[in-house]
């Protein structure tokens, strides 16, 4: 089953760690989704009208497709513009893998991995200050934490002139692939929620 996968889902299968690195924040985002070992295992592409970026800001809508380094599109993310909270679809070689919901909060992000029935089945947690590093735990159903997404801080002057993110992300080895590249979206999401500029 895992030898008819395309070679970035075969790569991540194996993985209980990824970097997604912010490669520029000009026009439509781009990110790379690295290996431990530093190995480009994803490209990532935002699509979005330049209308879409004047009017919509960080609440744009958008479409990013991930593509492995076979140049086949693997993971695709869509986000709708919504009134409310948010929401974002995953979908990998085609099929609605799970949905990300956004919970309305007065003090801690939070974030709701839902199955293609929309039911949830992880949740993302994060900090109630979000500048330094900022961990967003990943929970299980019963409330264990299973893993995190890591906001990397370089410091305050790096983040004040250059616009463009790194994040560690950490998850159970035996978690399914399906679920890995749902929190890599997870963690596209949490950029644009609560770190573009």
């Amino acid at each position: 089953m895992a030898e008819s996968q395309p070679l970035g889902i075969r790569q991540l299968i194996w993985l209980d760690r990824v970097v997604v690195k912010q490669k520029t924040r000009i026009g439509n985002n781009k990110y790379k989704i690295l290996a431990p070992d530093g190995r480009v295992i994803l490209h990532a592409k935002e699509n979005s009208s330049a209308l879409n970026h004047i009017f919509g800001g960080k609440d744009r809508s958008f479409h990013i497709d991930m593509l492995d380094q076979q140049n086949q599109e693997v993971i695709s993310l869509q986000r709708p513009f919504t009134f409310g909270p948010d929401k974002m679809e995953v979908k990998m070689n085609g099929r609605l893998l799970c949905v990300i919901r956004q919970k309305s909060t007065f003090i801690t992000p939070v974030l709701y991995i839902n199955d293609p029935h929309d039911r949830p089945v992880l949740k993302i947690k994060g900090p109630m200050s979000r500048t330094g590093i900022s961990d967003f735990g990943i929970f299980a159903q019963d409330k264990s934490q299973i893993g995190v997404i890591r906001k990397i801080w370089r410091g305050m002057l790096q983040e004040m002139l250059i616009d463009s993110d790194s994040y560690e992300i950490s998850f159970p080895f035996d978690l399914d692939v399906g679920y890995k590249a749902a929190l890599i979206g997870a963690c596209i999401l949490i950029d644009f929620l609560y770190y573009d500029k």
